[in-house]
């Protein structure tokens, strides 16, 4: 087994994290503020969804050079990879059935639950994980940053509410804890694999 991450693993890591965040932002940015009608905005949230590949890839090929990548944590990926697109596609589809179809009725709520989907994929996931890893320190680092994720989230959710109701901020929307939450405990965990 090796010790420590080299240089260029640290490296790859810092590169694919940027990237990816980058693509998430721009792709966010382009499908507001442009018509590229359902094909194009879908493209290029997909695009940015799957800048999550090359990422996990090379914290993959990190950990497996440190020797650390257990069959869990590479199943664990490809579940949170296959959740990650499952709720793009859920979340283009309801926005764009909701302003195309103007639905009400079954079809609305059908249209609110769908990106649900691959959220409650990714959550399965993350408990699957929990319970498929045999190294203990694994788990600890693992649900360290699951804990820094939901106090993250906790704290941000009240700041933001309380600075909302006081007409200091603009509403955000709900769902954005899903988000958050994966930045976070993205965040935690990055930085975890880093110090190793």
């Amino acid at each position: 087994m090796m010790t420590g991450r080299s240089a260029s693993d640290r490296r790859a890591i810092f590169i694919w994290a940027i990237a990816f965040s980058l693509a998430m932002a721009c792709s966010g940015v382009v499908v507001a503020r442009f018509d590229l009608g359902w094909i194009g905005s879908l493209a290029v949230m997909l695009l940015g969804t799957g800048m999550v590949v090359p990422f996990v890839l090379a914290l993959e090929r990190s950990a497996r050079n440190k020797g650390d990548l257990s069959p869990a944590m590479q199943r664990y990926n490809r579940r949170m990879i296959l959740g990650s697109l499952i709720y793009t596609l859920g979340m283009f589809a309801a926005t764009f059935g909701y302003k195309s179809w103007h639905p009400t009725g079954v079809l609305l709520w059908i249209l609110g639950i769908l990106p649900s989907i691959g959220v409650l994929l990714m959550v399965w996931a993350m408990g699957r994980l929990l319970t498929e890893e045999t190294d203990e320190y694994q788990r600890l680092k693992l649900t360290q940053s699951a804990l820094v994720g939901t106090g993250a989230l906790l704290v941000i959710g009240t700041l933001w509410g309380f600075l909302e109701q006081f007409r200091a901020v603009p509403h955000v929307p709900a769902w954005v804890v899903m988000p958050i939450f994966a930045i976070t405990i993205g965040v935690a965990r990055c930085i975890s694999w880093l110090r190793a």
